[in-house]
């Protein structure tokens, strides 16, 4: 039996026509066809200024980027919800989120409340998708240090994490703090310092902490007094527990580390800006399992990874990659035992992932 042929399945579209009478076929010219013209995306330094007439604005600042485009934020004297402008959505960035909580605003009140202009940034942080186009995500912005957290253990320090982060804190101009929380876990204190020695011998800070103890706890809260701190970090490492000892009341929701992976579960699911009673604000951003650099930054890497900074002026070629060059200064030292061997091999991952 000779088989039925397959009939091409037609979508019927829904097409419009309209007439158009032409007196003079010969005299009709391509310029009296009106093309359908789309919206332009505008630049990104229209988001600083609104030419509306009319407008009663007020300068805030960005608590909290909620769904849909709506944000809390903070007024001189009150706290409200406010929409984002329809001009300011058309606005062309790079970014994931066009805004970001610590960026500082001007509401229009004459309605109900529109955020139409969004101030220059003094500086932001930001980290980058791992896909093959990579899209920038800011973490905050308007800030003064970020607090790295990772714990000694359960999980397990991860020290790719935190050379990630300090190449991050150069590159936006952030000054890092780099926190080792659950030191109550280590058999001895003097093992967590001797792991951690490699930052604090390049001239870092480092703090280490106890949320079930206590311990570290005063003297990090000095280097946050009156400063604007995004805290982020690994996920589990305990930063939750930390900001609530910090900030009694605050009453965060702490998570767990699962049994199955050893690795943290994420409580914080949005980014938040929150005053500290004791002066400044926290930053408290969901913790993160990897933390992604720009591609594009890769040239930069190799003068300010750390303990690079000081050995790099002495390679023979101004852009060593510090990989196959010869007479390389990080690879002599790293020959000599004056560098050690894990953050080199931290940093070839780094520039392998960039590439």
């Amino acid at each position: 039996m000779q088989k039925k042929r397959d009939k091409k399945k037609f979508k019927r579209k829904n097409l419009k026509f309209s007439n158009i009478s032409i007196e003079n076929i010969d005299e009709f010219q391509d310029k009296e066809v009106i093309k359908e013209r789309k919206a332009e995306k505008k630049l990104v330094s229209k988001s600083e200024y609104s030419q509306k007439s009319d407008l009663k604005l007020q300068k805030g600042r960005i608590l909290e980027v909620k769904a849909n485009y709506s944000c809390m934020v903070k007024l001189p004297d009150q706290v409200i919800e406010a929409i984002l402008s329809g001009r300011l959505k058309q606005i062309g960035v790079s970014t994931r989120n066009i805004i970001a909580a610590g960026d500082f605003v001007n509401v229009d009140l004459s309605k109900e409340p529109r955020i139409e202009e969004i101030l220059t940034r003094n500086n932001s942080l930001s980290r980058f998708s791992d896909k093959i186009f990579q899209t920038e995500i800011i973490i905050a912005a308007n800030i003064d240090q970020v607090v790295i957290t990772t714990s000694y253990l359960e999980p397990k320090i991860s020290f790719g994490l935190i050379d990630r982060y300090l190449c991050a804190a150069k590159i936006f101009r952030v000054e890092p703090i780099i926190c080792v929380n659950k030191i109550d876990l280590a058999d001895d204190i003097d093992d967590v310092i001797s792991d951690c020695s490699f930052y604090k011998e390049e001239g870092f800070t480092v703090v280490y902490t106890s949320a079930v103890t206590g311990a570290g706890l005063e003297k990090l809260k000095k280097l946050l007094k009156g400063r604007d701190t995004v805290f982020s970090g690994h996920s589990g490492s305990g930063k939750t527990s930390i900001l609530n000892k910090l900030m009694p009341g605050l009453d965060l929701t702490e998570g767990l580390v699962s049994d199955y992976s050893g690795k943290g579960i994420h409580t914080t699911t949005r980014t938040r800006l929150i005053s500290w009673d004791f002066g400044g604000y926290l930053v408290d951003t969901p913790g993160i399992k990897t933390f992604g650099l720009k591609r594009e930054d890769r040239d930069i890497i190799p003068r300010i990874f750390p303990g690079f900074k000081k050995r790099y002026s002495l390679c023979k070629f101004k852009n060593c990659t510090h990989l196959h060059e010869k007479d390389c200064a990080i690879k002599n030292a790293l020959e000599n035992g004056k560098y050690p061997r894990e953050r080199y091999d931290s940093y070839a991952r780094v520039m392998a992932s960039l590439t």
